[in-house]
């Protein structure tokens, strides 16, 4: 039954943990981009701490699940990583479409736009979620 298209578990199980450290390397850059300070009483654009962590738990998950899939030599693992990855495009979809334009309305001298960080954690999350995505198409097909 696993045994199947074993040459494919790999390459998804790399996938998701790839995405993990592009997780990790959106975490450290800007979130957010705007010219000098910020005007009295804007809200921070930036990431919070709590999400921040989050995604990084997130992380965590997908790569052991990554490497639970190396060692039991099955996609079962692998087919929750889409929920981490769904974690992390949920979190970094809210910061877009919320905390970033929320900011330009509340204050438009802002001129706040997503950073690098935003873009890596989207693409990331995606990527984590479609790995995981295919590991149960996998699943399902074998079974």
């Amino acid at each position: 039954m696993d045994q199947q298209r074993p040459g494919l578990r790999g390459p998804r199980a790399v996938l998701a943990g790839l995405a993990g450290l592009g997780v990790i390397a959106g975490l450290t850059l800007r979130t957010a981009e705007y010219p000098g300070t910020l005007p009295p009483g804007t809200p921070d654009p930036e990431l919070d701490l709590g999400l921040r962590l989050v995604c990084a738990a997130a992380v965590l998950i997908a790569v052991t699940l990554a490497y639970l899939t190396f060692a039991r030599h099955q996609d079962e693992p692998l087919a929750m990583a889409c929920l981490p990855g769904l974690v992390v495009t949920g979190v970094i979809l809210r910061h877009l479409v919320v905390t970033i334009p929320g900011v330009t309305r509340i204050q438009p001298a802002a001129r706040v736009v997503p950073g690098a960080g935003s873009w890596v954690l989207l693409v990331s999350g995606v990527a984590m979620t479609a790995a995981g995505l295919a590991a149960a198409f996998a699943v399902r097909r074998a079974g």
